[in-house]
């Protein structure tokens, strides 16, 4: 994994709208710095003259000099994209880089969805038909579902991102192809995981020394459930936050069950050996194939679930301030 947020989908659908949007251009947005930079004096990127052949081709090349670096290059494979959408016949649908060139070109119309409703509902519709006729979807298309989604989930209302993540994960659920079904059961479970709050939690999983692990045994606790991995900086840098209040509450009911989606167990246990862990840990697989990061959707870590003592769930991100004020409205006054 590159980042911790590695699916922060309205982060990226917002960065990747400042370069198409607008002028279209991909210029910096800033004015001023655009002033104080220096001149730009590389040719802009035109869309060359052609049917789907050259259009596939044209984007292929792109593809292979990193787009983004060269002016108006997201732009130019936007259009390129759309032309493909125009003219395609049956007998272009079958040449090599085509369906790449429709999920290309699915991402690249999230960011009208940034800004319009009815570009949201269309692109949504547009990917249920694109998933149901496809046998093989393109990985492109999987980032536009995500993308899709993140704009509501990080927008002003999560809640309203369910139905979509409902929507399109069941659409990927039932498909033939492994991955596409992956992907599926993945929105499913952010959409299970953005309407958890006032629900019960159940957690399941095996601990570090190989034992499954026993949920019931908390019952009555105030639990904070931690998704985390060693290579996650924001992970371990919350430790000591997280230790502290362990240290606190511990004698008041508070308990900590992390879940490491590691994809290197020997980074997992050699960073465990090393640092002192107090709670229990699971580990099922990496992020990608880890049962719990899977069911509950997880689109990037940390993240966190805060269960009461009646095992209900009543925050989704128990970090910092927001772990400090649930627990003293739990538990009380923290023990020095």
């Amino acid at each position: 994994m590159q980042s911790c947020r590695t699916l922060l989908v309205a982060v990226v659908v917002l960065g990747f709208a400042a370069l198409v949007a607008g002028t279209g251009k991909g210029e910096e947005p800033s004015a001023k710095k655009a002033q104080s930079a220096t001149p730009d004096t590389r040719k802009r990127v035109e869309v060359p003259e052609g049917g789907v052949k050259e259009m596939l081709a044209f984007i292929e090349e792109m593809n292979k000099n990193k787009p983004g670096t060269v002016p108006g290059s997201y732009a130019a494979m936007r259009k390129a994209t759309e032309r493909i959408v125009r003219l395609a016949t049956e007998e272009d649908k079958k040449l090599p880089g085509y369906n790449d060139a429709i999920g290309m070109h699915f991402r690249f119309r999230t960011t009208d969805a940034v800004k319009s409703a009815a570009a949201r509902i269309k692109l949504r519709d547009d990917l249920k038909t694109y998933f149901a006729e496809t046998a093989e979807p393109s990985d492109h298309a999987f980032s536009a579902a995500r993308s899709l989604c993140g704009i509501l989930e990080y927008g002003e209302n999560p809640r309203g991102a369910i139905p979509l993540y409902r929507e399109l994960g069941a659409a990927l659920a039932r498909h033939d192809d492994e991955r596409a079904a992956k992907v599926g059961r993945r929105l499913l479970g952010t959409a299970r995981r953005l309407g958890l709050i006032g629900e019960s939690l159940e957690i399941s999983g095996t601990r570090i020394d190989g034992t499954k692990f026993d949920w019931e045994k908390l019952r009555g606790k105030v639990v904070l459930v931690d998704f985390w991995a060693t290579w996650c900086t924001p992970c371990t840098k919350e430790f000591p936050h997280i230790k502290r209040h362990y240290e606190q509450y511990h004698d008041k009911g508070f308990e900590v069950v992390g879940i490491s989606v590691d994809e290197d167990r020997q980074a997992l246990d050699t960073y465990l050996a090393k640092e002192t862990i107090p709670w229990v840990t699971l580990h099922d697989g990496g992020f990608e194939d880890s049962p719990l990061a899977i069911d509950y959707g997880l689109s990037g870590i940390p993240t966190t679930l805060l269960v009461d003592r009646q095992g209900t769930v009543v925050s989704l991100d128990a970090r910092g301030d927001e772990l400090d004020r649930k627990l003293a409205e739990l538990l009380g006054p923290a023990e020095n």
